[in-house]
């Protein structure tokens, strides 16, 4: 098995908009972790700056990344989301060469 692919996306969040974001996040997540490829997917909120948001994904193949970006349920999230931040999100897309466990 080679190495998985990760996702970490940062988005800041209008305290007005918070609970319309969670919803829409909430719907997101459960249909992405159906998804084929899927090794994991949930987001956080940052305990020292309310409204900050990271989702941590993991997926088997870039290829899966690729399809997840092309799923309705992700493109309705995003436009929700998009309504919601105070600034652009920033999303990374990481494909190590290795995963130490430590």
């Amino acid at each position: 098995m080679s190495d998985p692919v990760l996702v970490i996306a940062r988005a800041r969040v209008r305290p007005a908009d918070r609970a319309r974001f969670v919803a829409a996040a909430h719907a997101c997540i459960a249909a992405t972790r159906q998804e084929q490829g899927c090794l994991g997917f949930d987001m956080h909120e940052s305990l020292t700056a309310p409204g900050h948001f990271i989702c941590l994904e993991s997926w088997e193949t870039r290829a899966d990344v690729e399809r997840h970006m092309a799923r309705p349920h992700l493109k309705a999230f995003l436009a929700v989301a998009g309504a919601c931040v105070s600034v652009a999100p920033v999303i990374e897309v990481v494909e190590p060469r290795s995963v130490d466990r430590l």
